[in-house]
């Protein structure tokens, strides 16, 4: 066994994380090491009230948070039999799309941008500080719908099963209107900048897989969809869905079951563009054909398009949304409580977010899984890495060191969402629903 090279710690990611490379029998082996300390969120969300469920599940986030709360909140809904409110279903999006501004122009503008211009960071390059600040514009923009809706830009509080413990006046929604429409005008431009930028040709057949809805652009609904040919609903998919442990990491690997065997597979932006790009507003859809933008985008390093055109159809959905918005008659249904079991899903920035959970006759939870976005892109980011290193052997370490680093960041991993289990020797509770496993550590 000879060693390439090993990355102790990746810059310009969440978390962390590192890459060892080696020629193992006259192949490459890579292993993107998680070394971030395991948080357990399912094991100690287990004996906690289905209510605090949405706070508790925030936390495994400051970028995603919304995600964990409404992964949770439908999940519970599902269970105890509650339809909201289309004016609370609408608020919910814009929620949405608050977290993928905020989340979306970070990895754009300040995470991968600055690899396409040779810079070490967003602040290292005289000329890409004017990119950096229209990036940081955007983001400001996703925090001031996250605070106006739920109280805070991290963390927000006002999420809860059957709708929101306050709702926004409609006034203060009106006031966001002239700042969207610019940034949405200016995020247009954008998409034409992208599209421009210098990708290495990495074409690579990925199955993508994403929600899809038939009355929207999916976030919060929808079935399960692929390339490959996967049509199912969201448990059914939760089902085809195995979750490992791998030695050299603390986070786990997802792999999906089908037809007789298991294969990695790709959630998030490009997935989505891929899958649902019929669904993007008419003037999204001609920037894209004016810019050249072919689909499907089949090379994550141009992920930094499709997470640029969702920033760009967020801005357009936020305009939508205040616009049509109307009061609802009450910020949170009525309901009681009761046991049962239900899986939901919904679309981070980053991909596919999947909780299920089983409630007791009290509300408490018994049991639940959690599976990030990109817990369930690793499997995929270490073959890609494995085979462009294999290909590219003659070159210096430098180089692999450097495109090695690009192709993670063009993943936008967030790895201490993906750290949030490990299953331990003799755990009695550590048990997972029917279809997906968890192999010990």
């Amino acid at each position: 066994m000879k060693r390439l090279f090993k990355i102790d710690c990746l810059s310009r990611v969440e978390g962390e994380t590192g890459i060892t490379a080696e020629i193992r029998d006259g192949e490459v082996a890579v292993r993107a090491g998680v070394f971030e300390a395991p948080r357990f969120f399912e094991s100690f969300l287990r004996g906690r009230h289905y209510s605090e469920v949405a706070d508790f599940t925030a936390r495994v986030c400051g970028i995603c948070p919304v995600a964990y709360q409404m992964s949770a909140v439908h999940a519970f809904e599902r269970i105890f039999g509650i339809e909201v409110e289309e004016p609370i279903r609408e608020l919910r999006r814009l929620l949405y799309c608050g977290e993928w501004i905020e989340s979306h122009a970070l990895h754009i503008y300040l995470l991968q941008g600055p690899d396409f211009s040779g810079a070490e960071s967003a602040w290292s390059k005289r000329e890409y500080l004017p990119i950096a600040k229209r990036g940081l514009s955007f983001k400001k923009l996703g925090n001031r719908i996250l605070t106006l809706l739920g109280g805070r830009p991290i963390h927000p509080v006002s999420a809860k099963v059957g709708g929101f413990s306050k709702l926004p006046q409609k006034q203060e929604l009106l006031s966001l209107l002239p700042v969207l429409q610019q940034a949405y005008e200016e995020s247009l431009t954008e998409i034409a900048r992208v599209v421009c930028l210098p990708f290495e040709d990495n074409l690579m057949y990925m199955e993508c897989i994403s929600l899809s809805d038939p009355r929207e652009y999916p976030m919060n609904y929808g079935n399960v969809i692929s390339n490959g040919g996967v049509d199912t609903s969201m448990a059914g998919f939760l089902s085809m869905v195995r979750e490992s442990q791998v030695e050299h990491s603390t986070a786990l690997h997802s792999a999906m079951r089908k037809d007789g065997s298991e294969s990695p597979y790709l959630v998030g932006p490009i997935s989505r563009v891929n899958l649902n790009a019929e669904k993007l507003p008419a003037e999204i859809t001609t920037t894209m054909k004016k810019c050249g933008i072919s689909l499907p985008i089949m090379n994550t390093r141009m992920g930094i398009i499709a997470r640029s055109i969702e920033l760009s159809y967020t801005f357009s959905e936020a305009i939508r949304v205040i616009q049509e918005y109307e009061a609802p008659s009450r910020s949170c249904a009525d309901f009681e409580h009761r046991a049962g079991e239900a899986a939901w899903i919904t679309e981070a920035p980053r991909g596919m977010l999947m909780h299920r959970y089983e409630l007791d006759h009290g509300g408490y939870v018994k049991d639940c899984t959690l599976i990030p976005p990109t817990s369930q892109n690793l499997a995929l980011m270490e073959r890609e890495l494995r085979d462009f290193i294999q290909c590219h052997m003659d070159k210096p370490v430098e180089f692999l060191k450097k495109e090695s680093e690009k192709i993670v960041r063009s993943y936008d991993p967030c790895i201490s969402c993906s750290v949030h289990l490990v299953v331990l020797e003799g755990d009695k509770q550590g048990k997972t629903p029917e279809g997906i496993s968890s192999d010990p550590a």
